[in-house]
């Protein structure tokens, strides 16, 4: 099976006042079409950064693509500019950012935004180049124009106004020609995270990249949000890139589980062996600081240490002054993702 998404080598550095930070060093994975892969690990390891290289959203001012390449149905997103990158960003990839208020304006109705949404979808598969601007438009399927509305006189045509309630329907919001004559902000949390999903997937897009998409909300709507994305994924057919520092989140709902430390993969396997038999100790220290939900004599027991400076991260392997199976050449040589049985791979010495 020809992968959706493949990168390698990739590595990603941010200028600073303090000095250059390696947020991605040669990061290298494949995302097969209609799976959930889950890109796990703690705050500052490299996730968030990875999501937004895959669509160009990275800031252009402090991050640099030192090398490596991602290739998208074997096009290569490194290599196009800024109006080729739009033509991918929010069609053929979606993106779901972690909090939705920030990500909604406040300032139109529901409704309109998911309107315009699907206006610029229709309008790019004849071949139009355009942009969102949050401008309100007016939309016809059949003469396939763009012109500005007075801001008063805001009116989504019968045809489109249809199709955005039936999104809204789909990502289970049952009141939903309410919902869409509605302002973002007075929407709770998980229903604004409904209405992004439904956003994303009025794109119809192969894949969907989603940042932290449980993280605003109580565990009861995070469990609903995690079991329609997973439904989704299988319905409208398209794949899942989920960015989580939530283990618990990843054991859910993923296919596939790749654990990263400081920048790099420390992991990468199926999520049934995974959880069962970690085989990199940062990954057995990971599940170690899980509670298990019954009442153990025993303590958590936390890793020791700090992530490093990623200005200045130690000559070896990253996690060598943490570790406590650490070997004399851990702290001199840095470990290579290498390939183990059943599909998975490691980098430790451990095992090569």
């Amino acid at each position: 099976m020809e992968d959706l998404l493949s990168i390698e080598g990739f590595s990603v550095k941010y200028t600073t006042s303090s000095g250059t930070v390696t947020a991605l060093d040669n990061v290298s994975l494949d995302l097969h079409p209609n799976e959930l892969l889950a890109i796990v690990g703690e705050s500052g390891c490299g996730k968030s950064t990875l999501g937004l290289s895959i669509i160009g959203l990275l800031p252009r001012s402090t991050a640099t693509v030192s090398s490596g390449s991602v290739l998208y149905k074997s096009k290569d997103l490194v290599k196009l500019d800024s109006n080729k990158i739009r033509e991918y960003r929010g069609t053929e990839i979606a993106m779901i950012f972690q909090e939705p208020l920030t990500s909604l304006s406040p300032v139109y109705k529901v409704g309109e935004q998911i309107a315009e949404a699907i206006m610029i979808r229709e309008l790019r598969k004849k071949g139009h180049k355009v942009h969102s601007d949050l401008m309100q438009h007016t939309y016809t399927k059949q003469t396939q124009k763009i012109s500005r509305l007075p801001r008063l006189s805001r009116k989504i045509p019968t045809d489109l106004k249809n199709e955005v309630i039936d999104y809204l329907k789909l990502v289970r919001i049952a009141d939903a020609e309410q919902v869409l004559d509605r302002y973002p902000f007075e929407l709770s949390g998980g229903m604004t995270q409904r209405v992004m999903i439904a956003m994303a997937l009025s794109q119809e897009p192969a894949l969907l990249i989603a940042d932290e998409p449980t993280t605003a909300l109580d565990v009861t709507t995070q469990a609903q949000v995690l079991k329609l994305m997973k439904e989704l994924m299988h319905k409208v057919e398209t794949s899942i890139l989920l960015v989580t520092h939530d283990l618990a989140v990843a054991s859910q709902v993923a296919d596939r589980v790749i654990v990263m430390y400081a920048g790099e993969i420390a992991e990468n396997a199926d999520v049934y062996s995974l959880f069962s038999k970690p085989l990199h100790p940062y990954t057995s220290g990971l599940l170690a600081c899980v509670p298990t939900g019954y009442k153990d004599t025993e303590e958590l027991t936390p890793i020791a240490g700090t992530i490093p400076d990623l200005r200045n991260p130690p000559t070896g392997c990253k996690f060598a002054p943490r570790c406590p199976r650490a070997m004399d050449v851990c702290t001199t040589t840095r470990p290579h993702l290498t390939s183990q049985e059943d599909n998975r791979s490691v980098s430790c010495f451990l095992y090569e």
